[in-house]
């Protein structure tokens, strides 16, 4: 553990002594303080915990400038009442003066199997007393394989379209005190215990290479159970396990990609009130029957009969002398893990901004918004009526999407549209109400037409948001209703492609493609909390990894497989780097760091297999096109051609970041070996691909993204940036202030651009409404980003979403810099980059430490700034001074600058020092209200 006395080592030392000094004649009362958000593996009382040692977070919540952790104590034990009277007996951490309050080691005795555990800690703040949590728990998985006493079971007969249902009665012979399902399946399951769907998971478990992990869920069921008879039951879906072709269906390039019949394994664990415990498990005397699903794909849609729901099949008595013994499955070979990430769930409900009848029986709606998710209806109708369902992404087979009017209608232009739908055949008893359960697709419109052309009694549809329940982060807004709506547009195309892991899209091909997922991966963790997700699709990878190192383009390998190129499978280094910085997190490097050793050992074996083998620091071609793909989705296709330059550019910056990767887990030797690779590699790259007499790479043509990649990696030779840089921006400006970037290219392009001193430019290409822009996607319909820059094909793909990080990091300003001591937003940096055209900005992120706010306004006269940092970091503001104009700066009305000298103090300033562009605060935690007055 850290010493008080090395907390804040690093370039604001100086400063940070002056805010200390100041923090002991305050006079804050400890009561202004809570400590909250307790978290365990980032999760709030999470159930299933599986890690033998489970890392601890908390947040501290403050009124005061200045807050400063010193010490904190965990206390850990099975007993809430002992754990609030400051007794553990698990784990008591003792007093341990450190300002560290993420991802804080277990170090207690080992955890026991289905045990709930409750735990709190205590803060010391500044010079003041403990301040102490109210206790969270966490409840354990079940944490050796032989823990595990159920059997994975399926129906005898091939399951091929169709949902099957199993059940068992079983006794609870006292009175329960508490009890927890462990539960997974090959495919999907709903689980359900005496009539009852157990929790809000769907789409549940997420989808894995089941053939080496399979994720299991933990509910706490105890309300669900009574003394004396109940019943368990649970439906089962094909998901990703079983993917088969189906005439007439739509599907994506699986072909037969089953893998057997979907399966269950479930373990009821119960606790009696005595103390005494009984277990119930899936084994060969359970039952299974047909159920009202007849059909289901995770690309091709579902089908329902309601002429076939066997009434009360998952409760006690249910008469079932047709249904047979389950079989015992074979077991599908992956380990079994505890889902320790947010599962799948229905977010959002839709209503419709718009209805039309465009022809008889056939009724379109609107939901003014491209979602990814399905339908629920409401509906009443005549007995054996079918309704067919589908969703579509645009009208008329039009390019872009447009607000529903009469004579619409729905687009048949792609198969994915098409071919996809629901056929809910009618009971005719009444109002029922149905949403799908084992598939989802994208869509804005929903059509609904019915089999005789009728009009049923009662028609209600909505649309349902389904994803991984990433807690949201960030808000953003500006005096720019573009930028604004490309902001939301982002949002929901992330929302959209969270189903477990990154998708590409929600329709066509639903893949974890891995280069989509790395350039878009810092604006999701801005966006979302989205640490467990990327450590679950991590692993994706890991388990994913061919014997030769490489990394495949998709994990898991649902769609998509080998292929991919070198800014593909670089996902596995970028990420785990990234969740390093943002999150603090050095376990994930650590876990990570032999297999990514084992994936660059691949890179660097490619340099004697392309096309040029007397160049074995070039990655060119290899295997063939897809294999070797650089940049991506350009404006045309054509643009950006050598694929080599990408691919070497991210084999150079893998190694120079596994270098310091290597530096933080103490590798020194590793450490010196990948820069010297990376060294080596810059080297070659400017020989093969740098003309110096143009500035420009690859070709003798500008090619933006080429350009931005040898800048970002710091490859340019000295003396040659400023050229390189210029050839950027006097391309974008020949263009007209457009970008000529694919997906790669896009995410630096701003970054770029503002660094290097074309802030105003930065913001014309980013306010650009003719195409390729993202105002061009705006102003023609687009609420969710596109996949091309043209409109052709889908409309819901994430990957260019990275275009909001300009607007966190330079617009707001809000920076956590990669350099110093700054991981896990210890250090922040708020410096708005403020174009001419722009009026007012505000963004907010959550961070581990807390929520950061930068929030300024300007008019002719003045510059506002209202900044917060969390408790227990600290900060630098940048504010912004136009030219030399004289001015005074103030803060919360008291003048702390005038006549280019300090004029006052406020508590919780360290320093302000003049820039070249304005003034730089220093700051401690807390909210700050800045204002420039210009005289």
């Amino acid at each position: 553990m850290k010493k008080i006395n090395q907390l804040f080592a690093g370039p604001f030392r100086i400063w940070v002594l002056v805010l200390a000094m100041a923090a002991a004649f305050s006079c804050q009362s400890p009561k202004s303080h809570q400590v909250t958000s307790l978290t365990v593996e980032y999760l709030t009382n999470p159930l299933g915990v599986d890690v033998a040692q489970p890392r601890f977070s908390w947040k501290i919540d403050s009124r005061e400038r200045d807050v400063v952790q010193v010490a904190y104590r965990i206390i850990v034990g099975e007993s809430e009442k002992a754990v609030r009277q400051e007794t553990g007996d698990a784990w008591d951490s003792g007093v341990v003066s450190s300002g560290e309050s993420v991802n804080i080691d277990w170090e207690g005795n080992a955890l026991k199997s289905n045990t709930r555990y409750f735990w709190r800690v205590g803060v010391w703040v500044n010079d003041h007393d403990a301040v102490w949590s109210e206790p969270a728990f966490f409840h354990t998985g079940l944490l050796a394989e032989n823990d595990w006493q159920a059997q994975w079971i399926t129906t005898a007969a091939e399951i091929v379209d169709a949902s099957p249902l199993l059940r068992k009665e079983f006794v609870a012979e006292k009175r329960v005190k508490e009890a927890y399902a462990y539960v997974t399946a090959a495919g999907f399951y709903e689980l359900y215990l005496n009539g009852q769907k157990v929790g809000d998971h769907v789409l549940d478990p997420g989808v894995t290479d089941y053939r080496e992990t399979i994720l299991y869920s933990v509910y706490d069921v105890t309300e669900f159970l009574e003394k004396g008879t109940n019943t368990v039951g649970a439906m089962l879906g094909n998901g990703a396990w079983n993917l088969r072709r189906t005439p007439d269906r739509y599907s994506w390039g699986q072909g037969d990609g089953s893998l057997g019949n979907p399966c269950l394994i479930m373990q009821l664990m119960v606790t009696y009130a005595d103390g005494s415990q009984s277990v119930v498990v899936s084994d060969d005397s359970w039952k299974t029957g047909e159920g009202p699903i007849t059909f289901n794909n995770l690309y091709g849609g579902e089908d329902y009969d309601a002429n076939k729901e066997p009434a009360g099949w998952s409760e006690n008595g249910f008469d079932d002398p047709a249904w047979q013994p389950v079989t015992i499955a074979r077991e599908p070979g992956g380990k079994l893990k505890s889902q320790l990430t947010p599962p799948i769930k229905v977010t959002e409900t839709i209503v419709p901004v718009a209805q039309t009848n465009p022809e008889p029986g056939v009724f379109l709606f609107d939901l003014g918004q491209n979602i990814a998710g399905w339908w629920k209806m409401e509906i009443e109708g005549t007995p054996g009526m079918t309704v067919r369902i589908r969703g579509s992404e645009t009208l008329n087979d039009s390019l872009f999407s447009k607000p529903l009017e009469e004579g619409d209608k729905m687009s048949t232009k792609h198969r994915y549209h098409a071919q996809t739908w629901t056929d809910y055949t009618l009971k005719g008893d009444g109002l029922k109400v149905y949403e799908p359960r084992f598939f989802y697709t994208g869509m804005r419109y929903i059509e609904v037409a019915t089999s005789d052309n009728s009009t049923p009694t009662q028609l209600k549809i909505t649309g349902r948001v389904v994803r991984s329940a990433n807690p949201r982060n960030s808000r953003f807004e500006s005096s720019d209703s573009l930028l604004n709506r490309i902001y939301r547009a982002g949002v929901w195309s992330q929302m959209g492609n969270m189903q477990s892991y990154p998708t590409d899209c929600p329709h066509r091909e639903k893949g974890a493609y891995n280069g989509d997922g790395q350039v878009i991966a810092e604006t999701s963790m801005h966006d979302f909390e989205m640490a467990p997700f990327y450590t679950k699709w991590l692993n994706d990878m890991r388990d994913s990894q061919q014997d030769n190192g490489r990394i495949p383009n998709t994990s898991p390998v649902l769609v998509g497989g080998m292929g991919g190129g070198v800014a593909w499978g670089s996902a596995y280094v970028l990420i785990p780097y990234w969740m390093k910085h943002y999150y603090g997190d050095t376990r994930i490097v650590e876990d990570h760091y032999p297999t990514m050793k084992r994936y660059l050992a691949y890179l660097k074996a490619l340099g004697s297999l392309d096309d040029d083998p007397s160049e074995p620091w070039i990655i060119d071609n290899f295997d063939g096109y897809w294999y070797s793909l650089g940049e991506w989705c350009a404006p045309a296709q054509s643009d950006c051609p050598v694929h080599a330059v990408v691919n070497t550019f991210y084999y150079y910056y893998n190694n120079r970041l596994l270098s310091e990767i290597a530096g933080t887990l103490g590798h020194t030797g590793d450490q010196t070996y990948y820069a010297a690779q990376a060294d080596t590699i810059r080297e070659h790259f400017n020989r093969r691909f740098f003309d110096p007499e143009t500035g420009l790479y690859g070709t003798q043509e500008t090619y933006q993204t080429y350009q931005l990649l040898a800048l970002v990696g710091d490859m340019v030779p000295a003396g040659y940036r400023e050229k390189v840089f210029q050839t950027i921006v006097d391309d974008i400006r020949a263009r007209g202030n457009h970008l000529n970037t694919g997906i790669i290219g896009t995410k630096y392009l701003w970054p770029v651009l503002v660094q290097g001193g074309e802030n105003e430019l930065a913001y014309r290409v980013a306010t650009q409404t003719t195409w390729p822009s993202f105002g061009y996607w705006i102003e023609n319909g687009a609420t969710t980003l596109l996949e091309e820059w043209s409109g052709k094909n889908s409309h819901n793909h994430q990957m260019f979403g990275s275009i909001t990080e300009y607007f966190f990091k330079y617009l707001a300003g809000i920076q956590s810099p990669m350099e110093g001591t700054s991981a896990g937003y210890k250090d922040i940096r708020i410096e708005p980059h403020v174009p001419a055209g722009l009026d007012h900005a505000r963004a907010s992120v959550g961070t581990v430490a807390g929520e950061v706010v930068s929030d300024w306004q300007k008019d002719a006269g003045s510059f506002t700034h209202q900044v917060t940092l969390p408790a227990n970091t600290r900060g630098t503001v940048l504010l912004p001074v136009e030219g030399d104009r004289e001015f005074a700066l103030y803060e919360g009305g008291v003048k702390l600058w005038e006549n280019n000298q300090p004029a006052g103090n406020v508590q919780g300033i360290g320093s302000v020092i003049p820039t070249s562009g304005g003034l730089a605060v220093a700051i401690g935690s807390g909210s700050y209200a800045f204002r420039i007055e210009y005289k």
